[in-house]
């Protein structure tokens, strides 16, 4: 419960007689009222005792345009209080209180009625800027109020924050809550040049800054920005929970916290655990390379293998070994009994899949294992209505405006294959590109030849799931654990240390590609490396797995153009 200054005007009493009321208190109630609070509870008090049952529809209160707003009550014997919409009135805009002649009182024996209907209009103060005093227990103290965000700012102390009406607009530290699909840029000049992606609802970002033009956060360990009014800043003395990362003896996982439902999804696997982490202690990541604990120090840096690895190396598992993981799985999900797997071991769309993302590996290089971790993660095990429906495993063309599926299938729709073939060649097309080629680096969703997150790799721009990366990696952890393990840190993985990486066929030999693009807000600087299994012959070179879609040739890069990093 936010503690507020008491506004005297906050529990004004209108006398109404269930008798016939005198004119002159009639007009007094109809005078209107000014600049009252947002939060402005009216209370009525009657001389009987009212009939609860009467209130609902002859006590409401309308705006300007006539709609009713939805308000709530509380009967007192003869007193009603009117409690003002959640969300509280919109300053500056006037409303009208009614209370029809239908309200009822008990009068000894006898139940009456008002004679005559009576409205109070009234009017909300405009916004103004609160300082506020935050405690440690998630209260607040209003310090003062000021006409302009700049004035309040200038204004403002160590662990004081700044409202607008029942808002924050700056905080001293906590969280910044997306509304909705937030896109976040690299200025906060907001321009379609800088924009650099999308992140779903109800996904929390690390609060750094606030003016009244722009929220500064952190997304996957880098400074961006977002527009004030796409998300909600809450400090982290008020927040309810806090997404957390944990480790115990079976790997490292992340909980997700939903500031918007106040509570927490399921965890979800994503690798082996860090050496650095303690088993049972909670840290903290905006990237899940970088860990915290809970006094805020960094611990280790470590990437998840999976999540970083190439798609371009192929994996050790046959099609058999891959289809028998499928079966296998396919009836643990079945056995749990939920109704979404009834029948997934002869239902599903993953069955017999093993055969065909072993073609697409030799064919095209892109790694199975990915491929059928994507189709778990995105299809729901090919139980999902769009597997089932519209033969389409990897969401491709179901956008977060469009993600309803009906079993009326509608077979014009871009996000329906005539069968799985098809849909598997698309998802190959597309990546190899778009996503996954570096001659096509210029292209939005070219950033980087991994999984990744929401700063480098497929993340970025394929899912607004900030984390997507991360749980299909989990899945390639998963399978490769329960088939031996054959494929973990199989690879060395790297990162790019600058923005203009020179990648070529041979030591000083002629260029394959290049991690250059004049004006990119792209970070070339981190784009992600996997090693070569066969060392290089000159020592002043990297050898690397290539990432063009067409040529299996080992490629080259002098040794300062890549940080070797940990994995886990």
């Amino acid at each position: 419960m936010y503690k507020v200054k008491q506004h005297i005007t906050n529990l004004l009493v209108i006398i109404l007689l269930l008798t016939i009321p005198s004119i002159v208190e009639g007009a007094t109630l109809s005078d209107k009222a000014e600049n009252v609070p947002t939060n402005k509870e009216w209370k009525i008090t009657f001389n009987y005792p009212v009939v609860e049952s009467s209130v609902v529809n002859n006590i409401y209160i309308t705006n300007s345009q006539n709609v009713k707003q939805n308000i709530t009550y509380t009967v007192i014997d003869n007193s009603v209080i009117v409690h003002p919409p959640k969300e509280g009135y919109e300053q500056g805009k006037s409303y009208t209180l009614h209370i029809t002649n239908n309200i009822l009182g008990k009068v000894g024996t006898l139940t009456k009625k008002l004679n005559q209907p009576i409205t109070k209009p009234f009017t909300v103060e405009q916004a103004r800027y609160s300082v506020v005093q935050l405690q440690t227990d998630g209260t607040y103290s209003e310090v003062d109020r000021y006409d302009t965000f700049n004035t309040a700012n200038a204004n403002l102390k160590a662990n004081e924050a700044i409202m607008l009406g029942n808002t924050y607009v700056k905080i001293p530290d906590g969280y910044a809550i997306t509304k909705g699909l937030t896109v976040y840029y690299k200025q906060p000049t907001f321009t379609t040049r800088y924009e650099y992606g999308g992140i779903a609802t109800d996904t929390e970002l690390k609060y750094l800054d606030a003016t009244e033009q722009y929220v500064t956060v952190e997304v996957a360990g880098q400074t961006m920005y977002v527009k004030p009014s796409d998300v909600t800043l809450i400090p982290t003395a008020v927040a309810k929970g806090v997404s957390y990362y944990y480790a115990d003896r079976t790997g490292l996982y992340h909980r997700v916290y939903r500031h918007t439902k106040q509570s927490y999804d399921g965890s979800y696997l994503i690798g082996e655990k860090p050496a650095f982490l303690v088993e049972g202690a909670k840290y903290t990541s905006t990237d899940s390379v970088n860990f915290y604990d809970a006094n805020g120090k960094h611990v280790g840096e470590s990437y998840s293998y999976f999540q970083y690895l190439s798609p371009r190396v192929p994996t050790s598992y046959t099609a058999e070994q891959l289809d028998q993981y499928i079966v296998d799985i396919l009836a643990d999900r079945q056995n749990t009994g939920l109704a979404k797997y009834a029948n997934a071991s002869t239902k599903s769309r993953l069955i017999g899949l093993g055969s065909k993302l072993k073609t697409v590996e030799k064919e095209q290089r892109l790694n199975a294992l990915l491929i059928l971790s994507l189709a778990i993660h995105e299809s729901d095990y090919g139980m999902s209505c769009h597997a089932q429906n519209y033969n389409n495993l990897f969401g491709l063309n179901v956008t977060d405006n469009n993600a309803t599926c009906s079993t009326t299938v509608n077979k014009t729709a871009a996000k329906y294959f005539l069968k799985l073939d098809v849909n598997i060649a698309d998802l190959a097309n597309r990546l190899n590109t778009y996503y996954l080629n570096p001659a096509k680096m210029s292209d939005f969703r070219y950033n980087g030849v991994a999984l990744g997150g929401k700063i480098n790799g497929m993340n970025v721009r394929y899912a607004s799931d900030p984390y997507w990366g991360a749980k299909t990696a989990g899945h390639m952890y998963r399978i490769d654990s329960a088939l031996g393990s054959q494929d973990y840190k199989k690879y060395q993985l790297g990162i790019t240390t600058r923005d203009l990486v020179s990648v070529r066929t041979a030591p000083n030999g002629d260029r394959a590609y290049q991690y250059k693009i004049d004006g990119t807000i792209k970070y070339l600087n981190l784009m992600p490396i996997t090693l070569s299994n066969t060392p290089s012959t000159d020592p002043g070179w990297h050898r690397l797995v290539s990432e063009l879609p067409t040529s299996e040739a080992d490629v080259y890069t002098v040794l300062e153009n890549v940080r070797i990093v940990n994995t886990h």
